[in-house]
């Protein structure tokens, strides 16, 4: 493998010590090794902007603090399509939400997150990704603007007008702390922003179209229950329809305030 100098930006905001723990531990059993920048107690698109900066890589690998590498070899697949292909500014790796720690939310959140179960792959997450360092500066880095929630989406969209974006199946171990209102918080911010945008954001997307359909009253609540894992966890339907309204209306309430308002939130 060609010899390219590779740095780990970490922001480290209170984190769960048994699991920042187990982060670092794996990180230090990766078969390519790489410099560690880490900058604590800042917004993380600050966070990471700084980082990146600071990073003496060339190829710089974004990793959220409650992100495990599932194996040895995380590190090594997921920048090679980087060293491979000049064309690819992106390598991002699917998340697994495993069981055993699904199984330590509280029961709502359990109902709420139970879509999360297992491995999904997202369009392009800055949690556990791989980009070269001067595509990062092309595309302007992260948004640092405080009303912005989903950080990923803005950098995703300015990459993908640049070059091509792999997923070289790889996988972290997403092993966020979660509370009842914790999760309703982020529901609710997460909405906001994707009603904030929506007029920014073009429609050949699927999941978009979804998620304009979470925001219509009560039919918000049928575009959810397809997701609901009833060949594995069938015997919880009956409580994930008594919590789902819920997590509907903060969904409710957060999309259309961002839709309404703008920027102005």
């Amino acid at each position: 493998m060609k010899k390219t100098k590779i740095s780990i930006v970490i922001p480290v905001y209170q984190p769960d010590s048994k699991v920042f723990e187990m982060q670092r531990e794996m990180l230090k059993k990766q078969t390519l090794k790489a410099e560690i920048v880490i900058n604590e107690n800042l917004p993380q698109a600050i966070s990471f902007n700084k980082g990146i900066k600071k990073a003496k890589g060339d190829i710089i690998i974004t990793l959220a603090q409650d992100c495990v590498p599932e194996t040895r070899n995380w590190l090594k697949k997921l920048v090679y399509p980087l060293l491979k292909d000049k064309n690819v500014v992106a390598a991002v790796s699917d998340l697994i939400l495993p069981e055993w720690y699904w199984k330590k939310y509280p029961f709502m959140t359990r109902m709420t997150t139970m879509k999360d179960i297992g491995k999904r792959r997202p369009n392009m997450d800055a949690r556990a990704c791989a980009f070269r360092k001067k595509d990062l500066i092309k595309a302007r880095m992260f948004n640092e603007n405080p009303n912005v929630v989903a950080i990923d989406q803005y950098l995703y969209n300015n990459l993908k007008n640049i070059g091509k974006i792999v997923h070289p199946n790889v996988s972290v171990f997403h092993l966020h702390p979660l509370t009842n209102m914790k999760k309703l918080k982020l529901d609710y911010k997460y909405a906001k922003e994707i009603g904030r945008t929506l007029l920014n954001l073009k429609f050949d997307d699927s999941r978009l179209w979804i998620r304009i359909i979470r925001a219509v009253p009560i039919l918000g609540i049928l575009a959810i229950l397809p997701v609901f894992p009833f060949k594995k966890y069938g015997y919880y339907f009956p409580a994930y329809v008594l919590f789902s309204p819920i997590q509907h209306i903060m969904y409710l309430a957060g999309f259309w305030k961002g839709f309404l308002m703008g920027d102005k939130n």
